[in-house]
């Protein structure tokens, strides 16, 4: 099965390729990355892609776009149970990741309402509207009504605001794809698990069985 799914992926062009929800999206053009990421732009809120216990064990570094069907059937079905048994409960550490691709128009639009977003508090709430509601927006690139469906009146012109003129948005984009090519990450999503200082990379959409055996399953 897996030999047979690979031999469809190469016969499909790129944009095909993200409609094969699990298999996950794969950059189509190589990338040149930086030696060592810069973790945060100076002057931005430093953590509001991180959730869970500073001092969980286990970190899950999960990298995603927000225009690959893949990455919205993980953060839908999955990442919820997760979050529930392992992120809220002080087992894992989640940083998420930016690594928009090439062949999805809208991602890097996406990305800077969800880090917009985060500037102003509310981050979790706009990155499951986008995934929640990928469908429409990506297929109109009506980013913005999408995010103001979740978000109030004030706070929507906020947001507004930064991904319209706060070039430290793409900051964090750019030191997440920084991580990325330390990491060698070539698709999304990919999830990276650390633990005593080892570093485990999972490609394509796992199922939550296998995440939480990753993640110390208990």
């Amino acid at each position: 099965m897996a030999s047979a799914a690979a031999v469809v992926m190469m016969a499909l062009p790129a944009p095909a390729k993200c409609a094969l929800v699990g298999l996950g999206c794969q950059r189509t053009r190589a990338v040149a990355m930086p030696m060592l990421p810069q973790i945060v732009a100076q002057g931005h809120a430093e953590n509001y892609k991180q959730s869970g216990s500073p001092s969980a064990p286990v970190i899950c570094e999960i990298y995603s776009d927000y225009e690959c069907p893949a990455c919205a059937a993980f953060y839908t079905r999955v990442f919820p149970q997760f979050e529930a048994a392992y992120v809220k409960t002080g087992k894992v550490r989640v940083i998420h990741r930016d690594f928009p691709l090439p062949q999805h128009p809208f991602a890097k639009l996406a990305a800077r309402y969800a880090n917009a977003a985060g500037e102003t508090g509310h981050y979790e709430e706009v990155v499951n509207q986008l995934f929640a509601s990928q469908a429409e927006w990506a297929a109109t690139g009506n980013v913005d009504e999408a995010v103001a469906h979740v978000l109030t009146p004030e706070t929507m012109l906020r947001v507004r605001a930064l991904v319209k003129s706060d070039a430290g948005l793409d900051a964090t984009v750019a030191a997440d794809l920084s991580m990325a090519g330390w990491d060698h990450i070539n698709q999304t999503p990919t999830i990276v698990f650390v633990y005593k200082g080892t570093r485990k990379k999972v490609a394509g959409a796992p199922s939550f069985d296998f995440v939480a055996q990753l993640s110390g399953g208990n």
